[in-house]
Parts: C-alpha cells; structure tokens; sequence
C-alpha cells in the first residue's frame, strides 16, 4: 500500500517546542518498507510548513493510508490534521501514547479516524495494512483498534535487534535542532523500552514496565550509521532510564571507544543509578549532558510521586555528575499536592544548590495512562503550564490556588534562568547547536508566558 507518515505542523507558527526526529513514525516506517509497501514520512512540523500547505500537498498526493501519531497533549493537533486530511486519502490510522491510553474514546474525539494502533506500533501497523489490503472479513490483527470491531491485545516484541532499523533516510535530518546539543548534526535513538519503576505520573501504556534492551554492539552499530550515513554527530537517548543497567552502559561506552567513533550525545538517568567511575568512562565515550528526574526537594512530594528515591540521593548525583565534567539537567515538578508556597520555593532553591546546569520545572499533570489519573484524572479544573508544554491546558494536580501556583511558576523560570551564567551558557548552546531560530522562537515563547499576568 501507499503510506505516508505524517508528523502535522505547529498549532501556530509563535510556537514554542524543540524540533526532534519524530522517532516513531521513523520506527514504524521501517517495518511498513521491510514488509514490501511504499512508505513516506512528511515532517511539517520540522520543515516549518503551514496548514495550508500541509492541505495542498495531501490533495498532491492522495496516499492510500495516512498514518499520525500522538500523545495525548498534542492529541488536538493529531485531531486537526486527520480532519484536514480526510477528503484526500482512503484511510487514516492514529497511533503513538494517546489512543494507546484512551483506547475507543479517541473515536469520538476524532471521528474522522478509521482505525489506532495500541500499544507498540511496528508489528500492529504492518499487520494492519495486511488486513486493509486482504479485505477477508476477519477481525482487526491484534493491537488494532476499529470502530465497531473487536479488540485484541498484542504482543510487543520481547527482542528489540528484530525490529527493522528506522527509516532515517525519510526524515528531514538537517532540520533537526536541540538547544542542549554540545554540537550541531543532531538526532536521537531509543536503545531500550519499558521501565521497571513505579512513578505514579509516568505513562508506560506503550512499552510498558518490562525492561527490553539492545545489546552494547547493536546499539554502536546504529550510532556508526547515523554518523556515517547521515552527518549525525550529537545524539539524545531517549530511553526512559538510559542508565538502568550498569554493564551494558559500560560496554557502551566501551565499544564507542574501542571504535573510535566522534559522537557526543546525552541521556536520561535516575540519580541512585550513577557513580563516579562510570560517569567519567560516559564523558570519554562522547556523553556531554545527563538529564535527572529529581522531581522534588521535599520527601514528602517523592514519597507521592512513588519515586523511590532521596534528597540525599540527587545531592550526590549531582555531585558525582559535576566532578565527571558532566552537564546536569533537572526535571522538577512543583505544586503537587501538599505542597504549599514554602516548599515549592525550596524545591527552587534546592536546583541551584545542587548545581544544577539546567532546570525544566512542570506542574504535575494526571495523564491517561498513568495511576496518577486513576486517582486524580479529570478531577481538577487547575491549568497551570510552562514555556515548554504542548497542550493547550494542563489539568494540574495541586492544592495551591492555580493563580498562585501559575505566579510560582514563573518565578521558578525568571529565578533559575535570568541569571547571568545560565543566559550565557544557553547562548553558547545555541550558536554550538545550530538552534539559533528555536532559541528566538522558544525566548519569545518565555517572555510572553513570564509576563503574562
């Protein structure tokens, strides 16, 4: 069949938002091209197109199947360009975390869907088109969700080395920017799913709590190519823990090593899952940045959060991650519930403290999927964002008055960020990574949100 993968452009052109590789589409183009059908990824959002333009290439090209894919803060986008689409291609099939969290309820938001992927999309997409293409009156493959048809669960695939390789070569890769890139020729790369651990806002409705990893040689293999084949020389991992496992970590870093290969890259770790030796063998083996979900300075919000870790513990990984000459990112969420103005400013204070490099403070958000919204989804009228969220609005679970919260917030951001060494810090960044535009794009973005009343 005749796919085109499609990744819609920004709800409007002031947006803010780093541009990376929409790696799931790239991910389910490969197994949609290994499996013999024609397969074409449009990424708008990165090519800067209007919707407009959008529109007049689908009425172009008129492809069988249209696939999207979201999660669920820009769900309204996904929405948005399959109703633009549908009089121009046959069918149209949205996958990724938000129908995966939603399941049927993401018809009646989006009636003009025929069918959604569930779960992990590779093996379910392909046997899709199968399906569309057989016309057998057989039920829908597993892992496919269709109006009026019955639903059954798949399988997602044990070993990740099976998968086809994602298709790179349909991507824009030149127009890929991220403002935290020690250099430019930027992309990313997904060497495990699953996480074991338990956090209670974490969505893990895709790949789940089974922890699946490539091997050390798999993984360098994948990073020779995109060095080699497509200029890529600052790679961002976006496994949910890159660092979970110590010896394949090691054997990584290793290899890349062993290989010679010039690539500098960052990933995501938990703070009780670093220690020195390692973190100095990652800054030879190219990492430049480790990003930390620290969350909260106060026990009491991490024991909420069912973070399982300490205070004590981010203190020392930052520490640790200072003395290996390693950038340090914290992801902060403040506001949840019991915390009053007090501890918010100290969870603030706590970031330069430690040492912190860069901060992103959130609100805490119930999202379909996680068992934070079991207990707390749909039930709050607060909207509380920052300059980096993608909704619209953001149902925030707090027991401050939002006004306040909202005041919280920007004084988190201007505290942290209007100081002399992180403004210079970011402006390195962004000549360093070619991000100049995101970094205009996003500042404006930030000083209309920060003054906002």
């Amino acid at each position: 069949m005749d796919v085109l993968l499609l990744r819609p452009p920004r709800r409007n052109p002031h947006d803010a938002g780093l541009c990376v590789p929409p790696m799931g589409l790239a991910y389910v183009a490969g197994a949609l091209r290994a499996a013999g059908h024609r397969v074409d990824i449009l990424d708008a959002l990165a090519l800067s197109w209007s919707w407009r333009r959008l529109e007049s290439e689908l009425a172009r090209r008129r492809p069988e199947v249209l696939g999207l894919s979201a999660m669920t803060p820009v769900a309204d986008i996904a929405a948005r360009a399959a109703q633009l689409a549908r009089p121009y291609v046959g069918r149209i099939v949205l996958g990724g975390p938000h129908p995966t969290a939603v399941r049927r309820a993401v018809f009646e938001a989006s009636p003009a869907l025929d069918a959604a992927v569930v779960g992990e999309g590779e093996g379910p997409a392909v046997a899709l088109m199968n399906w569309w293409s057989s016309s057998s009156g057989a039920p829908p493959p597993p892992g496919v969700l269709v109006p009026g048809q019955p639903f059954t669960e798949a399988t997602p695939p044990a070993d990740l080395t099976t998968l086809p390789p994602p298709a790179r070569d349909l991507l824009p890769n030149s127009a890929y920017r991220y403002l935290f890139a020690t250099r430019r020729g930027f992309g990313t790369m997904i060497t495990s799913r699953g996480c074991p651990f338990r956090c209670s806002f974490c969505d893990k409705s895709v790949s789940g709590s089974r922890w699946r990893a490539r091997p050390a040689v798999h993984v360098v293999d994948e990073l020779e190519t995109m060095r080699k084949q497509h200029g890529i020389r600052f790679v961002n991992f976006y496994d949910d823990n890159f660092t979970l496992q110590r010896s394949r970590v090691a054997a990584i870093c290793e290899e890349i090593l062993r290989r010679g290969l010039d690539i500098e890259w960052k990933c995501e770790g938990r703070v009780d899952g670093v220690d020195l030796p390692l973190l100095k063998l990652m800054r030879r083996a190219g990492c430049r940045v480790v990003a930390y979900g620290v969350e909260s300075a106060n026990p009491e919000t991490l024991a909420l959060l069912r973070k399982d870790i300490t205070v004590e513990q981010s203190v020392e990984a930052f520490a640790l991650t200072r003395q290996a000459r390693l950038r340090s990112l914290a992801y902060m969420i403040i506001g949840a519930p019991g915390e009053d103005a007090a501890a918010v400013r100290q969870s603030v204070s706590f970031c330069r403290e430690i040492g912190a490099d860069y901060v992103q403070f959130s609100s805490l958000v119930a999202m379909p999927g996680t068992p934070l919204f079991a207990q707390h989804g749909g039930s709050s009228a607060a909207s509380v964002t920052n300059p980096l969220d993608a909704d619209l609005g953001r149902a925030t679970v707090t027991d401050l008055p939002p006004d306040e919260l909202a005041r919280l917030m920007r004084s988190a951001w201007r505290g942290f960020y209007l100081r002399p060494r992180p403004m210079r810090r970011l402006a390195v960044d962004a000549v360093r990574s070619g991000s100049i535009g995101e970094a205009v794009r996003l500042t404006r973005a930030w000083a209309s949100w920060s003054l906002s009343s």
